[in-house]
């Protein structure tokens, strides 16, 4: 008898201690674009960001767009997933000292027209190293859509030109609006075979999306050939090492910060092409492997992709991307943004 009271009283102990673990995730859905059109039916998941990224509860909104999600462990990483018209929303889930975690998470309606999508600025680095050049650009997408929607276009919505000669498919890597952490994009290629591009719907405010190339350069000279798909200001080239020579029309070297090049580019209209030619160079330490992660860095899930997400350790790395590093991209950004009135400014 006293041994079934004891295991009576386990049993109530740890049914107690499951239920001040669990707590609840409550909220709604904002529709930005058009306030009277109520997200309601839209799914939602809740996700466990360590030990598998796996979804451990799953719901809809109602009628006026809101949720109630009860028994939620209190005690993980979390994230709310929510989808509308298509396009998968994100939000960490927090509990206040009550056990409720309280999320409004802001949504949009599409459109697939890019009227409302221009390029604010463009940045683009090569580095020389074994018997080949990593090409990183950088792009950063302006969505001012008026009313806010969201641009998701089933032909894509971010493209870049195929280089010449290309060694692997190019990798890419998508930032959000008001994120921190990149999102690993799978590259598409274009049915003639000369572009790749991205499905990821831009979102209203600003977009940074990069792509990286591997390409031939063991005889150390090549033609990078590149079609600009899109209005594009004057910007800036990093070439590294310093003694790599960059080549082309307009091209104008500007800087020599950190052991690398800096070039100017004048402004492409779309459809308009560029050719431009590398050559010679004394050849960088091998770049670590593709797809590294920042050290310290834990891995979580953000829409249908793994990227990473540095720990206190990782944070404090300053990695933009696996291949090309602090002493690469910084001197780049510092060429482009630095006060006037110091060394000899970039030419607009």
């Amino acid at each position: 008898m006293k041994t079934v009271r004891l295991i009576l009283i386990l049993i109530l102990s740890a049914a107690g201690a499951w239920a001040q673990d669990r707590g609840v995730a409550e909220g709604r859905l904002v529709n930005r674009t058009d306030p009277s059109i109520l997200p309601s039916g839209a799914p939602l998941e809740i996700i466990e960001l360590e030990g598998g990224m796996r979804t451990i509860r799953s719901a809809v909104t109602d009628a006026a767009g809101a949720f109630r999600i009860e028994g939620v462990p209190r005690s993980e990483r979390l994230m709310l997933r929510a989808s509308w018209r298509g396009v998968s929303y994100h939000a960490p889930l927090a509990f206040d000292a009550a056990g409720v975690a309280r999320v409004e998470l802001e949504v949009y309606e599409t459109t697939a027209s890019d009227a409302g999508i221009r390029v604010e600025k463009v940045q683009m680095a090569f580095q020389f190293s074994g018997d080949r050049i990593r090409a990183l650009e950088t792009w950063t997408l302006h969505n001012r859509s008026r009313p806010p929607r969201i641009y998701a276009d089933p032909a894509g919505t971010f493209r870049i030109s195929k280089a010449p000669g290309i060694l692997e498919p190019p990798r890419m890597r998508v930032t959000a609006p008001d994120s921190t952490m990149p999102l690993v994009q799978p590259a598409l290629e274009s049915a003639d075979g000369e572009s790749y591009y991205t499905l990821y719907p831009l979102r209203p405010g600003l977009t940074l999306i990069e792509a990286e190339q591997a390409l031939p350069y063991a005889d150390r000279r090549y033609t990078f050939v590149k079609k600009f798909h899109r209005d594009v200001g004057a910007f800036v080239i990093g070439v590294l090492p310093a003694d790599m020579l960059l080549e082309g029309a307009g091209i104008e070297r500007v800087e020599s910060p950190g052991g690398m090049a800096v070039y100017s580019s004048p402004a492409a209209g779309a459809g308009t092409e560029a050719a431009w030619t590398f050559s010679g160079g004394t050849p960088a330490p091998e770049p670590s492997a593709p797809g590294a992660t920042a050290p310290g860095a834990t891995a979580a899930e953000e829409g249908d992709r793994v990227v990473a997400r540095p720990s206190a350790v990782g944070r404090n790395a300053l990695v933009i991307g696996p291949l090309l590093l602090l002493a690469f991209i910084l001197p780049l950004w510092y060429a482009c943004n630095r006060p006037p009135g110091r060394g000899r400014p970039l030419k607009k």
